[in-house]
């Protein structure tokens, strides 16, 4: 700018005193971010040579517009320079007029620096959206009123660059785009509203909220301001969201549920929407491959291009219509508009069975095949073909039926595995809703059309698919809407006589129920399924899809129950947010419930949990079912002794006597009299008692934030629970040792251990001084509520030194960190070197069964044995020591333990290297599968970051990893899943803990 510089220019027009000036990325314009004396920020616009004063009017006028119309969003505002005017003029270098404008600065995170991208946040996207829309739907200006290649209407101007674009497949997607912008917006342009549109809400026009990440707050840039069709605004700024996303199509819903909420679409508005964001895309690419002739050193005319491509090939592959049908039921309408005239039409037909066998009541049984089912049983039941069919026969020769029937809209666990896995936008997602009816017969039985029409196509899809020889029906009633029949899991021998187009009647032979393998290796049955629209499927079509499309898919293809003289409604379930009410009011207020989103979990097995919609949860905090969830061989011990016999340990049972023998056999020699009780607490409840019948003594020493327990005895030497929310600090005759932690605590570094023993001492003077003795000491062999504490070396062994020479006993919890966890170990209190007095066993003990043990020395035991009878009416009974037998099998047979000491090294390693990378990561600890990680704000000052990892559980859980937080703290993310847990999901789990911590809320300190 001729002798005139960006500081002069605000002083000298607008009066403003600069502190810092910075040049800001544009195509065009110059752009300056401006931070005055007073603190206040604007942003000083320099038009580019030949820019339209009308047009800049226009921008200005808008802005002065919005700011009488409100909006959901806080918009730049246009400010007059001294002389009052919006746009000022000077003269640059060469002797060109520029205009210069200054804007309100309005504070934010651009859209394409902000992570992640919430369901919640594109949904305010779209209201926000929805709102501008309705705030300019009476702003008009003459400049508005122009030819601009932006301009949806527009986009054919790309088609003499075409040949620009060599690679087939490039060429193959334009081609396929711009024939569809022709076929379905050209046709309804005049059913289109029409307003002014800012036109550009690009990934760097819009802005976030830095305090409220959930939130759109502003959307700058008003330059592409143009007349055109009022729908092209939330395609705009569809396209530019939907880039990058592993699920762009779930991205559109959201956005456009929210746009409609202020901005209400009309139904040939939806029908566009799609194609319409195609339109964007191709002009995107197109002009980038223009502007990369003309202008190769500008990379922002550049920045779309690759996401473009990226977001265009993916759309390629997704039916049009499809998308359609999920922004109608976006915007509250029908999704597909023929599905209400087909449920009634179809109320006064009469369709031909579509099996020989009758289909009663009296020869079929429903299945109960959904998530939480209990008569589908254990996920091992449905693992194999041979299993789930075995399973299925023995359930109807059980009810006395032969034939069996899968529902309609069901969802279903065995379609959890990776095979319909698909990355969502916020993790893995599983296709589970079930769309047709199966109908469970022996191969070989007739399979009839149930309507007259015509052979559409068919495919053996065994190659690619799961369901073998699939034939699809095209059927064309005078009286009601065209609809498809689909018969799938056929034979190959029914295909001998399939040929397109060849007419069927209603109750002709179309095929037989196929044999395994050839049937997709299911157990043999029908798969009947109603199509409204086959969304350009041939000889295939999805039969189960995702839980969150589920309305979508139910008006596309509606219950072909009826079609079959049939009423079979999926199972009633409660609601999560009945479930929520029914705690609320019948349930103890100290129950929590885990997670922000509360999880309905119906279904576990191996280191996975399962939602009602069939989700997988990969567990990493559940170390209760140490075996893991379900385990079959578990299930099948219990199930067994269960049908036999369960009672009390005052008869002879050959159960509790092996299983002692097996306890002890882990154990050193010492330790060799067993107490079988029914949980964790009990057999904390059970040592304490025992080591103040050792010498009489009353007083126990603890550790601080140790935990034992939920009885009254239990809490009392519980410092986790005394010392903390609702606590009143140790009771009389508890003495707290302070934590041994080695990071945070008093003592830091490896050598700590005698540091802290020494603690011992003092507590040991002072009750001498009182005329006491110790009782005993207890202590976890790892602190977990403590925060996953590994004792420092040489800590139990000094501490055991000094409490037995003072006449108590040692006792140690290895409640959750014992049989085999720690890995090197099958005890975590041999990592220490020492031999307690006492053990006390819980949770794993019994894979989740209630059971618990404490194991002591002959000494101990006898002293305990004073006359008084200890009884435990459940405490080793049959069923619970076949079950705790069957545990220590699988570990020992499953080589869990070394699996623990393997792949805990892994997990450790993968943890350190996150850390390296994070500094939110202060420390890692731990051994085998009891590990966790502790979250600070700073690492110099140690400062607990406990909302973040609050929120780190919370955004894990939403990423399909259960995680969960402890320490005094909270700040610490314990990692202890079932044993089972494999490499894979230790890379999977740090790959998405890398992912996570990457987000704003870690990353802007």
């Amino acid at each position: 700018m001729k002798n005139l510089s960006p500081e002069s220019l605000l002083l000298r027009s607008f009066g403003v005193q600069t502190t810092i000036l910075k040049l800001l990325p544009g195509e065009l314009d110059l752009n300056f971010f401006v931070r005055a004396s007073d603190k206040t920020s604007f942003i000083l616009k320099v038009s580019h040579v030949g820019e339209s004063r009308s047009e800049l009017d226009m921008q200005n006028q808008a802005m002065l517009h919005l700011k009488d119309h409100p909006c959901e969003l806080t918009l730049p505002c246009v400010l007059p320079n001294l002389e009052g005017e919006y746009i000022s003029s000077i003269k640059d270098e060469a002797g060109n007029e520029r205009f210069v404008r200054l804007l309100t600065w309005v504070e934010g995170k651009v859209w394409a620096k902000v992570t992640p991208h919430t369901p919640e946040l594109i949904y305010h996207l779209g209201k926000s959206c929805g709102s501008l829309l309705t705030a300019l739907k009476d702003f008009d200006h003459e400049a508005a009123h122009r030819w601009y290649k932006w301009d949806l209407a527009n986009v054919l101007w790309i088609e003499p660059y075409l040949p620009l674009f060599r690679q087939p497949e490039q060429r193959e997607i334009l081609d396929y785009f711009l024939n569809l912008y022709k076929t379905r917006v050209l046709p309804v342009l005049s059913d289109l509203r029409e307003s002014v549109n800012h036109n550009d809400a690009n990934d760097y026009n819009i802005l976030v909220s830095e305090t409220h990440p959930a939130e759109v707050i502003s959307l700058i840039d008003f330059g592409d301001m143009v007349f055109t069709k009022s729908v092209y605004e939330p395609a705009i700024t569809a396209a530019y969201a939907m880039m990058d996303k592993p699920d762009p199509i779930s991205v559109i819903a959201d956005l456009i549920k929210g746009v409609n909420e202020k901005f209400p679409l009309t139904e040939s508005e939806i029908s566009v929407l799609f194609p319409l964001v195609a339109a964007r895309l191709l002009i995107t690419v197109t002009n980038a491959a223009l502007s990369r002739k003309d202008h190769p050193e500008n990379a922002y005319l550049l920045i779309s291009e690759k996401p473009a491509w990226e977001l265009l090939a993916k759309l390629r592959h997704i039916s049009p219509n499809l998308i359609t049908y999920i922004l109608r039921e976006a915007c509250g309408f029908e999704p597909v508009s023929d599905a209400s005239h087909f449920r009634q039409w179809i109320e006064n037909q009469t369709f031909a069975p579509v099996v020989s066998a009758k289909l009663s009541s009296e020869n079929i049984h429903v299945f109960d095949f959904h998530a939480g089912s209990t008569e589908l049983g254990n996920n091992h039941t449905f693992e194999s073909a041979d299993l789930f069919d075995r399973h299925l026969q023995r359930l109807l020769e059980d009810v006395g039926k032969p034939i069996g029937i899968g529902r309609y809209n069901e969802t279903r666990p065995f379609y959890t595995t990776d095979s319909y896995l698909s990355l969502g936008n916020e993790g893995p997602v599983w296709r589970t809703v079930h769309l047709g009816i199966d109908i469970f017969l022996p191969p070989g039985e007739p399979v009839k059309a149930v309507w007259p029409g015509r052979v559409h196509s068919f495919r053996d899809n065994l190659a690619e698919r799961d369901y073998g020889p699939t034939l699809i029906l095209e059927h064309r009633p005078q009286d009601g809407p065209v609809f498809f029949t689909l018969y799938g899991h056929l034979s190959r021998e029914s295909m001998k006589n399939w040929e397109v187009g060849r007419v069927v009647t209603a109750g002709e032979v179309v095929g037989q129920i196929g044999p395994r393998p050839e049937n997709g290796n299911w157990p043999p049955h029908l798969h009947f399924q109603v199509m409204l629209d086959l969304l350009g499927y041939e000889g295939d079509f999805p039969g189960v899809v995702f839980p969150h499309q589920q309305e979508v898919w139910k008006s596309l293809c509606p219950d072909p129950s009826v079609l079959l003289g049939l009423n079979m409604s999926p199972k009633a379930e409660l609601s999560t947010e009945a479930l929520l009410a029914s705690r609320s009011k019948n349930l103890g207020k100290s129950l929590s419930v885990s997670y922000d989103l509360p999880l309905k979990i119906v279904r576990g097995y191996k280191q996975y949990l399962y939602d009602h919609e069939g989700r997988r949860y990969l567990d990493t905090v559940n170390n209760v079912p140490h075996v893991g969830h379900q385990h079959p061989r578990i299930v099948a011990a219990a199930q067994r002794q269960t049908a036999v016999l369960n009672t009390n340990t005052r008869y002879l049972h050959e159960e509790i006597a092996r299983y002692a023998e097996e306890v002890l056999a882990t154990l050193p020699p010492s330790l060799e009299v067993v107490h079988f009780v029914n949980s964790g607490s009990e057999a904390n409840e059970l040592a304490m008692r025992m080591a103040k019948a050792w010498r009489g003594n009353r007083d126990m020493i603890v550790v601080e934030v140790g935990y034992h327990g939920n009885t009254n005895a239990c809490v009392d030497i519980s410092s986790y629970k005394f010392d903390g929310k609702g606590g009143k600090g140790a009771p009389d005759g508890v003495h707290v040792m302070p934590i041994p932690d080695s990071y945070r605590g008093l003592y830091r570094g490896k050598d700590t251990g005698l540091n802290y023993a020494e603690h011992v001492e003092g507590i040991l003077r002072r009750m001498a001084e009182a005329g006491k003795k110790p009782a005993g000491f207890i202590c976890e062999s790892i602190l977990s509520c403590g925060g996953q504490i590994v004792l420092p070396e040489g800590y139990l062994k000094e501490v055991y030194e000094k409490v037995r020479n003072a006449g108590g006993i040692c006792i140690a919890d290895e409640v959750q960190v014992g049989f085999g966890r720690v890995g090197e170990k099958f005890w975590a209190f041999e990592l220490q070197g020492v031999v307690p007095d006492i053990v006390t066993m819980g949770k794993p003990i019994g894979n989740g069964h209630p059971l618990g043990a404490v194991v002591c020395t002959r000494a101990v035991a006898e002293a305990f044995a004073n006359g008084m009878e200890y009884f435990n009416t459940f405490g080793g009974n049959p069923v619970s020591c076949s079950i705790g037998r069957e545990v220590l099998a699988v570990i020992r047979e499953e080589n869990l333990q070394q699996q623990a000491h393997e792949v805990g090294k892994n997990l450790y390693d993968g943890l350190l290297e996150l850390q390296s990378r994070h500094p939110v990561i202060g420390d890692v600890r731990g051994i085998g599968f009891f590990q966790g990680f502790e979250l600070v704000k700073d690492r110099d000052l140690l400062t607990p970051a406990a909302e973040q990892a609050g929120h780190l559980a919370n955004r894990m859980r939403r990423m399909g990893i259960l995680m969960s937080t402890d320490g005094p703290y909270h700040n610490v993310l314990k990692i202890k899943p079932p044993m089972c847990f494999s490499r894979e999901n230790v890379v999977f789990l740090c790959e998405t803990l890398d992912r996570v911590l990457k987000e704003d809320y870690f990353t802007l300190g």
